[in-house]
């Protein structure tokens, strides 16, 4: 009777068992197998525009993106340092350090980051020039030199014009992030600001733009193929998703241009 018993117990343990793996276990389950992930490190400035593009390139090629955003200067190190990765959306100079260190599997250029003088709406304090910048009545914020391309390329332009000692002391904040320099302006006690022009499209009617006689050096936005990918047929598909007219005028719609550009009151 006892051997009968045991004898059952088992069959049902392995009905049981069978069971559970047509439910869920190995290749005869019935869970739907995880999307392929393209894992795409970005700078915290590109990351509107390539987010919008990478939702359509998911939808289109059955894939999910996964976002890492930061400075390129922080992102940078995790690509030296081998972690996996498919695709490095960053500013000049950050693609070159990517070639030297023989990371680099293609690229495309995307767009153009440039800096701009915003203020607000109407222009009260009546700026025109860089060099009404030294006035001692204004208070003004830019991105800090030691983290900020941005920042770094103003101040240049002021070395280069003889007028950055007379314009830093006007200088009260040096942000780490544009939002923060932004809202200084739009909500505090700033005159005027120093930011890539794509954030005047951020705030329509809350900032103005001064255009000015400054030439900065190009800018470039690339997006980077890596070579540590872990599927480089996805990656080399998103490069060329990049490539094509309709992703790149995402970039553009959204001020990621150089030359000229309205004051975001117009957009």
């Amino acid at each position: 009777m006892k051997a009968k018993c045991s004898q059952r117990v088992v069959w049902l343990l392995s009905i049981t068992v069978a069971g559970l793996c047509v439910l869920g276990c190995g290749p005869a389950g019935n869970a739907p197998a995880a999307k392929p992930t393209l894992r795409v490190l970005c700078g915290s400035s590109m990351a509107a525009p390539i987010q919008e593009i990478g939702r359509q390139f998911a939808g289109r090629h059955g894939l999910a993106l996964e976002y890492d955003l930061g400075g390129s200067e922080t992102l940078l190190p995790k690509i030296l340092m081998g972690v996996p990765a498919d695709i490095f959306v960053c500013h000049d100079p950050f693609e070159d350090k990517v070639k030297v260190e023989k990371r680099w599997s293609g690229s495309v250029v995307v767009g153009y980051l440039e800096p701009i003088v915003a203020v607000r709406p109407g222009n009260p304090k009546g700026i025109r020039t860089l060099e009404d910048l030294k006035r001692p009545d204004l208070k003004l914020g830019i991105g800090d030199p030691r983290y900020s391309t941005c920042g770094a390329l103003f101040v240049e332009a002021l070395e280069r014009r003889g007028l950055r000692h007379l314009v830093m002391p006007q200088v009260i904040l040096q942000g780490r992030t544009h939002a923060e320099i932004a809202s200084g302006l739009i909500l505090g006690p700033l005159d005027a600001v120093v930011v890539w022009k794509f954030v005047a499209m951020l705030y329509p009617g809350k900032l103005e733009v001064v255009p000015t006689d400054v030439a900065y050096p190009e800018t470039r936005i690339t997006v980077v193929g890596l070579k540590q990918s872990a599927n480089s047929a996805a990656r080399d598909a998103f490069l060329q998703w990049c490539a094509q007219p309709e992703a790149q005028q995402t970039f553009r719609t959204l001020g990621y241009t150089r030359g000229p550009v309205a004051s975001a009151g117009t957009k």
